[in-house]
């Protein structure tokens, strides 16, 4: 009886987030949300709602798999930039904490009875180390949605979950809240460099790991 209830209330979630979603699309928040010079005169206008309001449109720009950049790269035209980075952190964990709790309610038991045994066998490797592996994707990925779903659809404890998300989107965050437009025009101009330093953060995360397993192994 318990197993029905929870499969109509997934159900019932299910089609309430399709809803969701569908109106988000026609409300015209989807082009909102890629007008930069809309989003930043929205943010000037909303007072001391603001920060309120832009918490709740990474929430918004999550289902709709929009990157964090989409936000925080405007409001630093609005706030300091020591306020874009405390107000995206706060919106970049809260958007990806329910994107992950969904995923996972939802979808997860659905997901995992599909994958080879493969893509098991690396998900296994992912639980494993599951406070690197979700550092060092987030440091690749920074607020992309799609990392929350597939850590949702993983073994991954929401405690490593939120511990990496914390860490990993620490950089990110803090250099499109300083810099803001010139992170972009550095990305497009030096893409190579860009990609050296995601993988000068892999490289050291690894070392990391074989540390600790080293240590471990010494005890």
């Amino acid at each position: 009886m318990e197993n029905a209830t929870n499969k109509n209330l997934r159900k019932a979630f299910v089609f309430l987030v399709v809803v969701a979603i569908i109106g988000l699309l026609f409300s015209g928040v989807f082009e909102f949300l890629h007008d930069r010079e809309r989003i930043q005169d929205f943010f000037q206008d909303s007072g001391t709602l603001g920060p309120i309001i832009y918490v709740l449109a990474f929430v918004a720009a999550q289902p709709l798999s929009l990157p964090g950049a989409a936000l925080i790269i405007p409001a630093t035209f609005v706030w300091g930039w020591w306020e874009v980075f405390i107000f995206s952190m706060v919106g970049g964990i809260v958007a990806s904490t329910v994107g992950f709790t969904v995923s996972r309610w939802i979808a997860q038991d659905w997901v995992r009875k599909r994958l080879p045994k493969r893509l098991l066998k690396w998900d296994q490797r992912l639980s494993e180390n599951a406070l690197l592996s979700v550092i060092s994707l987030r440091l690749i990925t920074g607020y992309a949605p799609a990392a929350d779903w597939v850590l949702g659809f993983s073994k991954v404890k929401l405690s490593d979950f939120l511990i990496g998300t914390v860490v990993g989107l620490v950089p990110i965050t803090a250099v499109l809240a300083i810099f803001g437009d010139d992170t972009v025009r550095w990305v497009q101009t030096a893409p190579l460099l860009a990609l050296a330093a995601v993988v000068i953060f892999g490289i050291l995360l690894l070392v990391v790991k074989k540390l600790r397993g080293t240590n471990v192994t010494i005890d």
